[in-house]
């Protein structure tokens, strides 16, 4: 069995011969219609085995593969498929098609067909426009071209492109990286030596398949290693898949380990007084035990066996309950964690291990390794990576896993890649004398106070981000007095504690500017900041009336805030809150997922952290 999709609340599996079977008919499909080597061909869904199968045919006939995020607005879609020079487009259903449609005159020069895998809904379209095939016709068409040679499956060198993947993207609009297969054969197998996999081990695709860290943690080692990929039925059912399957490994971004946090700490809030108390003991006990290990001591043997029986009794049961009750390794990566996150993890006695890489660098370049961990470095380096830091303190990498270079942009690729073939990633950073990389902030964002006082705001926001109940934190400083930051409040946790308080709220807006929640907030920052000294502190907040979103421009599709857009659009609250004012009057302009705009207003208030 090669992998299992879950429909109806059943597993249902496709073997290794199915999906060769449907990859090459695809890419013969591709081929019949005019896909020629080196050209692109765009996917833009949701993680289903569909999309694996598009990118596997469109490789195997020497195509190039790109996705886009498939909470994408319509512009952002054809910014991708223009600059990608896409001559294919696969779609996962109406709603993805209906994007499509409405940029279709502008794309349509050089796209000759859109072909969608789920057609519920959308069988009147195809008589409509001639241009829009069904998924499982053009497998058809391909099992027409007769019968598939094995050796058809091959790129013709693995220096060929195999995929044009979106940077982050968090000062400007996304450049597309250049990848290899040697790239991300060899960046995979590295991986491996450091976290290794086999055919018994099972994963849930669960970050999006046109990001690199699904890509090269995923598809490729599943490639490599032939473990069981799973696709959840749908993503509002993916926490419900995951409690089913108990993945073996697991990646995702912080955010995401912040969310399962965050889930935990308040379930346990509302459990009952001796739940809540067993939990606090054992976690006390635990995180003691964390610490004694990462500074290199061994628990003597009585708190060992209490430790394990603790696990076994109540952390056991606590991670089965969030879906990782079976994993061996956890992957997070893609931003910053904070450390109180990672080690909260490792009081769970789950073996989190953190990355470090770019999509220029094929995903990863350092890992921490088994017995070699430590919560606020990135690891050391994968075997045959390269990692220096410049004169000026930026991180610079090496070795095969680097890109080619930036499709179509020649000169962003010379900037990014010094003469002897290392990636300017612009972070800053440093290597101690154990190797283990230690990464600051973004190289232009390490920010100094009016005083000179250096900070990076990335560590600060991630500190802040280990309370459940502040979803996002964008701080302020550069060349200023004192730190401030904005808040975004995270609505069910905040929502869900202010209820049992007996306060009632309608919307976000409502809710983010009660006397309670601005409390709540308050003692959760001073909370975190405590062992800061006090020009680290966060002197002042606001709790903005609604959530940093994508759609608006305000984070990436990775989730990754982009500041310099954030510090543009707030500037007025900004101001105030330096200004020493209570209270702003906020007018943002907001984006609908149908592309629309309206103002969204009101007043926010802002505090002092005592």
């Amino acid at each position: 069995m090669a992998l299992r999709e879950k429909r109806y609340g059943i597993w249902i599996p496709t073997t290794w011969g199915e999906l060769w079977k449907k990859s090459a008919a695809f890419g013969r499909f591709l081929k019949a219609r005019g896909l020629e080597a080196g050209e692109c061909v765009i996917v833009l869904g949701d993680n289903k085995p569909e999309w694996l199968i598009a990118e596997f045919g469109t490789l195997a006939v020497g195509g190039v593969i790109c996705g886009i995020y498939p909470d994408s607005l319509p512009e952002e879609a054809k910014y991708l498929i223009e600059a990608s020079d896409a001559r294919f487009v696969v779609a996962a259903d109406q709603e993805q098609a209906d994007k499509l449609l409405k940029i279709w005159g502008d794309i349509s020069p050089r796209v000759s067909s859109i072909v969608v895998w789920d057609s519920r809904g959308m069988s009147h379209y195809y008589g409509q426009y001639p241009f829009l095939l069904r998924f499982e016709d053009c497998i058809e068409e391909g099992l027409r071209e007769g019968p598939v040679p094995e050796g058809e499956i091959a790129p013709s060198s693995p220096d060929q492109i195999a995929m044009m993947l979106t940077t982050s993207g968090t000062t400007a609009k996304p450049k597309l990286a250049l990848l290899t297969h040697h790239n991300l054969l060899f960046l995979a197998r590295s991986f491996g030596q450091v976290v290794p996999m086999d055919d018994s081990d099972d994963i849930l695709s669960l970050a999006p398949m046109a990001w690199i860290g699904e890509q090269l943690y995923n598809v490729v080692r599943f490639l490599d290693c032939g473990f069981r990929y799973n696709f959840p039925e749908e993503p509002e059912t993916l926490q419900k898949d995951l409690l089913d399957l108990q993945p073996t490994y697991f990646g995702g971004i912080p955010s995401m380990w912040e969310n399962i946090a965050s889930t935990i700490q308040a379930s346990i809030d509302n459990a009952d007084f001796l739940k809540r108390n067993a939990y606090g003991r054992a976690m006390k006990l635990c995180q003691k035990g964390v610490e004694k290990e990462l500074a290199g001591e061994r628990p003597g043997f009585w708190n060992g066996l209490l430790r394990h029986l603790i696990r076994f009794l109540i952390m056991r049961p606590l991670t089965k309950q969030v879906g990782l009750g079976r994993v061996k390794v956890v992957i997070t990566g893609g931003a910053a964690i904070s450390p109180e996150i990672f080690k909260y993890f490792r009081a769970l006695d789950i073996d989190i291990r953190q990355i470090y890489g770019q999509t220029e660098c094929t995903a990863i370049a350092t890992c921490h390794r088994e017995g070699d961990v430590r919560p606020e470095s990135a690891g050391v380096p994968l075997p045959g990576v390269k990692v220096e830091i410049s004169e000026d303190g930026e991180i610079l990498i090496g070795g095969d896993g680097v890109m080619v270079g930036y499709y179509k942009n020649p000169e962003a690729t010379r900037q990014a890649i010094t003469p002897e073939g290392y990636l300017r990633t612009g972070d800053a950073g440093f290597i101690d004398k154990a190797g283990h990389l230690f990464v600051f902030d973004r190289h232009k964002d390490v920010m100094h106070l009016a005083d000179g006082t250096r900070f990076a705001p990335q560590d600060l926001e991630t500190r802040l981000k280990f309370s459940p109940y502040i979803r996002e934190a964008v701080v302020i400083g550069e060349n200023r007095p004192y730190i401030t930051a904005l808040v975004s409040v995270d609505l069910e946790n905040v929502g869900n504690r202010v209820k049992k308080q007996g306060v009632a709220f309608t919307t976000f807006h409502d809710l983010s500017q009660k006397d309670e929640v601005y409390m709540l907030v308050q003692e959760e920052i001073a909370r975190l900041t405590a062992a800061f000294s006090d020009a680290m502190k966060v002197k002042r907040f606001a709790n903005l009336i609604k959530e940093l979103h994508p759609d608006d421009g305000e984070l990436t599709r990775t989730r990754k805030v982009r500041r310099a857009l954030v510090y543009e659009r707030y500037q007025p609250l900004i101001e105030a809150m330096y200004g020493g004012r209570d209270e702003h009057f906020l007018d943002v302009q907001i984006r609908f997922e149908d592309g629309h705009e309206a103002n969204f207003s009101g007043r926010v208030r802002i505090m002092e952290v005592k």
